[in-house]
């Protein structure tokens, strides 16, 4: 007889199927052509929205990587690169302020060699050609899907 509780051993079955269930989750993801990241990111989210950026930050966290800072204009988004040097920016082309995101996806470019994906809802043709001038690590469709950031990050 174990001395475990009635309760313990509850929590002790439940710890081990929702570990194996996780695990089979990841195993028929793998098994669908997609690709884990080797390692966690280290992941800078310029968003305006408070939602979106709520919604963006549990989609990293649930795939295991962590959240540097969240900003909300082009200047914040420079000044957050500079001081936590993150692995990869999401970069939302329109910003509060003076400034896009195409505007400071390139000086975090430049200045700090952070390179980032554009995440936007839609995008005229300028709007586009001018986001692709400062080669972007890649482009996402809002409303992100987990499945959607898993695939943009895996190139990573």
């Amino acid at each position: 007889m174990s001395d475990m509780t009635a309760s313990e051993s509850q929590w002790a079955a439940a710890h081990v199927w929702f570990t194996t269930a996780a695990a089979l989750a990841d195993d028929a993801s793998l098994a669908h052509g997609e690709v884990e990241t080797a390692k966690p990111l280290r992941v800078l989210i310029v968003e305006d929205e408070f939602y979106i950026s709520l919604h963006t930050r549990g989609l990293l966290q649930a795939l295991g990587h962590v959240v540097v800072a969240v900003a909300v204009s082009a200047e914040q988004a420079v000044s957050l690169a500079e001081r936590e040097r993150p692995d990869v920016v999401l970069m939302d082309i329109r910003l509060s302020g003076t400034r896009d995101g195409i505007e400071a996806a390139d000086e975090i470019g430049e200045r700090f060699g952070i390179g980032s994906i554009f995440v936007t809802a839609n995008t005229d043709h300028q709007t586009r050609r001018r986001a692709e001038a400062v080669r972007p690590l890649g482009f996402l469709e809002k409303p992100l899907t987990e499945q959607r950031l898993r695939h943009g990050l895996s190139k990573l």
